[in-house]
């Protein structure tokens, strides 16, 4: 078995100790991470993980009806949620360039596509990776007791 199958499915096996929370694209966040360990980039996972925590709070902010907000502060929210999103992109096709041709335009169909299906798995595989990053940030914690 490759090294960097068993660095992946040992993170996830600590992520799932760690979390109450299912993956709802686990297949696709373990390939993910398996390449991303293959390449030994763990500061790929580190930035991915990041900006899908901080696109998940900005979406909540967005969520929000607040009318006491200028309309300058929503057209600044959105256009760092579009940033995010493809920075968030970016860093998936970073990943994605290690897939089989197959693998990637599979990945691209479910998750790139300007459709709504497309836009929903996005949010979906979004949403993992910020329940990973509290994953991430719970083990930093412990490695500087």
């Amino acid at each position: 078995m490759s090294n960097s199958i068993s660095k992946a499915e040992l993170f996830l096996e600590q992520f799932r100790q760690f979390s109450d929370k299912e993956l709802k694209n686990e297949l696709d966040v373990f390939n993910l991470i398996e390449v991303i360990f293959k390449i030994d980039n763990f500061q790929l996972l580190e930035d991915l993980a990041f900006s899908s925590k901080y696109c998940l709070g900005l979406f909540h902010i967005l969520g929000q009806n607040k009318t006491d907000v200028s309309e300058d502060y929503k057209k600044e929210i959105t256009k760092n949620f579009t940033e995010v999103i493809e920075q968030i992109k970016s860093k998936l096709n970073e990943i994605i360039l290690h897939f089989s041709d197959f693998e990637r335009e599979s990945f691209k169909t479910r998750y790139f596509e300007m459709t709504q299906n497309s836009m929903n798995n996005l949010f979906s595989l979004i949403t993992d990776f910020s329940e990973i990053k509290l994953f991430l940030n719970q083990r930093k914690r412990n490695q500087d007791q």
